[in-house]
């Protein structure tokens, strides 16, 4: 740790010269100044202002709101363009945008150009890309025992963002970027195979499925009047679960276990593939066990790392101590065949609706055991944490809900999940300690999509292959969420030359500003930003950026699907999206903190995403990340 940590954050020369030169920077103060507590700062997806302050459901955030009564809040948080997951919270953790950190999206092609493939992308949550240091590790580096939860950027594994060579490494865990052993299931009678029931089992009927590289058997037992539980094992070992048979939840999570239904963990641990926790519940189950719905969770690695990997006896430990990684609910059950009745949207009773909101449980009771696990092993002085939630729920719902006072219920319930994670952490935290919670992004309801593609394949700016599949290797635009690139022959098999670069991008932009609804005079693409200036102020550009991004009208989408009929058409049903220009209210993340020396009820103006990670620094008393350009909201 600098031995006079700044009161506000440093610019990167003056933080160079501070460390080059031992120094203090004039900003600072001395150390007996700086805050001695602990930081906990905790990344809420999708949780937009706009959504916290006006949609009615936020009542149910009990302790965000108790938060911000004793603490300050911004006006508003601007992600990154475009404002999507994985590149604003690089943004968070580094305090650059992605044209300095390397994050520009979540898929996008790798520098440097002339040996890479514009075309050939990769995830944004990975670490592949990131150039620039996160704050887990400036924060170890400068000697804060630190623990990351789930941060972004950090598989596949490096030195550098674990801090292998420092003497007290990070503890970073991860799961969301970590291997997939096999996907969640929903499983019928034409899921499973039917097998002999073993001698004296007393089950109505025995069924074994594949998962993967693993194989389960389940036998179903009969209680009193009708079958009444399943026994799962881990086929070729010991292990095993047993699974009761209960009616889809009814009652909200406040005030009850969450996910009270689904088994205990079943832990696989076989030869060849890594340590994994699974988890079932059983929905519905015939008498004769001819029928059935059971739901098996994803089956994903859960990494742990010291400034490496611990050995799998330890990640055995962790298992053990704190069940398995469930990142996120099972994806939109309600449109899949087998999982009983149909969805509200198709004239259902919500029975879909609610078992998607029981995995949902599932992800957040595994996310709150595992910080709990974390805290309390590792007591750090600063944690970094991250919850799925409400992201993922209102991608489902929230537009629906503007119009089907039906969901309003079961978005607070899912609320009422943020709730309990929001105070677990909280719960970390003493009088003397500071709490930060954030967000990538707002969400907005849509229910119209522009299909983007089809206006650039009309004009010639890209082409398809034999089946009508967008080819981006001969394509002189390649267009992503709400960005395009320009695909110049400065990249590795490019086909604009790069003095044909800015008219090949003019023409684009006019195309898509030219874009219409039917019957409706009013562009959809409602602005475009592709000036250099555009670039450097929302950060969108650098070696890997973007050329041009885009606005749309509220309730548009910019969709890359191709296909037949109308370049803007009716989505099958409304969603939630985000991705538009970050400055949009309904595009604000949050940013309420709350600690020693903060105002109670206190504003702050708008502040930027790039701006987080210097003021944790602040709080910590800490050098921001080396390349953060972002500035403290607190006072010099």
């Amino acid at each position: 740790m600098p031995s006079s940590p700044p009161a506000r954050s440093l610019g990167l020369l003056g933080l160079l010269t501070a460390l080059l030169t031992g120094a203090s920077a004039s900003s600072s103060v001395t150390s007996s100044q700086a805050p001695p507590g602990r930081v906990v700062l905790v990344s809420l997806d999708g949780m937009g202002t706009r959504l916290l302050l006006d949609d009615p459901v936020s009542e149910e955030l009990r302790a965000l709101r108790a938060l911000r009564a004793r603490g300050v809040m911004a006006d508003g948080l601007i992600p990154h363009m475009p404002s999507t997951t994985a590149n604003t919270h690089a943004a968070l953790w580094t305090g650059a945008w992605g044209d300095t950190n390397g994050i520009t999206g979540n898929d996008m092609p790798l520098p440097p150009r002339g040996e890479r493939l514009a075309s050939a992308t990769v995830s944004g949550y990975r670490s592949d890309g990131l150039r620039a240091e996160p704050l887990w590790v400036a924060a170890a580096r400068q000697g804060v025992s630190t623990v990351a939860q789930q941060a972004t950027q950090v598989f596949p594994l490096r030195d550098d963002l674990t801090g292998a060579a420092m003497v007290a490494p990070p503890v970073v865990l991860h799961g969301y970027q970590a291997p997939v052993v096999a996907p969640s299931r929903w499983l019928g009678p034409a899921d499973v195979t039917r097998r002999r029931c073993a001698s004296g089992d007393r089950a109505v009927r025995c069924f074994s499925w594949v998962a993967g590289p693993v194989t389960f058997r389940a036998a179903l037992r009969r209680g009193p009047h009708q079958a009444s539980a399943l026994r799962v094992h881990l086929d070729g070992t010991t292990r095993a679960v047993d699974v009761p048979l209960v009616p889809t939840e009814h009652e909200p999570p406040r005030g009850r276990s969450l996910a009270r239904h689904f088994s205990d963990g079943l832990l696989v641990d076989v030869p060849g593939v890594p340590p994994v926790m699974a988890y079932f519940r059983l929905f519905e189950a015939s008498a004769d066990g001819r029928s059935l719905v059971l739901f098996q969770s994803q089956l994903q690695e859960s990494v742990l790392s010291r400034g490496r990997v611990v050995s799998r006896a330890e990640s055995i430990a962790l298992l053990e101590a704190t069940g398995g990684f469930v990142g996120n609910g099972d994806d939109e059950p309600w449109e899949r065949e087998g999982v009983g009745g149909l969805a509200l949207w198709q004239g259902g009773d919500g029975r879909r609706e609610r078992r998607y909101l029981e995995t949902l449980e599932l992800g957040i009771r595994q996310t709150i055991r595992q910080a709990q696990h974390l805290w309390h092993t590792h007591a750090p002085r600063f944690f970094l944490g991250y919850v799925s939630m409400p992201d993922e729920m209102d991608h489902a719902w929230i537009g629906h809900a503007r119009d089907d006072a039906r969901y309003e219920p079961l978005r607070r319930w899912g609320y009422q999940l943020v709730d309990r994670a929001v105070e677990t952490y909280a719960g970390f935290v003493s009088d003397r300690d500071h709490l930060v919670f954030v967000s990538d992004h707002g969400m907005a309801p849509v229910t119209h999509e522009v299909r983007v593609n089809l206006a650039l394949r009309a004009a010639g700016l890209v082409t398809v292959d034999a089946r009508g599949r967008i080819d981006p290797a001969r394509s002189q635009v390649i267009f992503g969420r709400n960005c395009l690139r320009i695909h110049t022959d400065d990249w590795k098999g490019g086909v604009v030359p790069v003095g044909q670069r800015e008219a090949v991008l003019a023409h684009a932009v006019a195309v898509l500003r030219g874009i219409r609804d039917e019957g409706d005079a009013r562009p959809v693409i409602t602005d475009a930003f592709w000036t250099p200036a555009d670039r450097e102020r929302l950060g969108f550009g650098g070696p890997n950026g973007h050329d041009a991004c885009f606005d749309a009208r509220p309730g548009f989408m910019m969709a890359t699907t191709m296909g037949d009929g109308p370049l803007v058409r009716r989505r099958p049903r409304p969603t939630g999206e985000h991705g538009y220009l970050p400055t949009r209210p309904d595009m604000h993340g949050i940013l309420i903190a709350a600690g020693p020396g903060l105002p109670a009820g206190g504003r702050w103006p708008v502040t930027r995403a790039i701006d987080v990670a210097p003021l944790v620094s602040d709080l910590l008393g800490i050098h921001p990340p080396h390349s953060a350009t972002g500035q403290s909201p607190l006072p010099q």
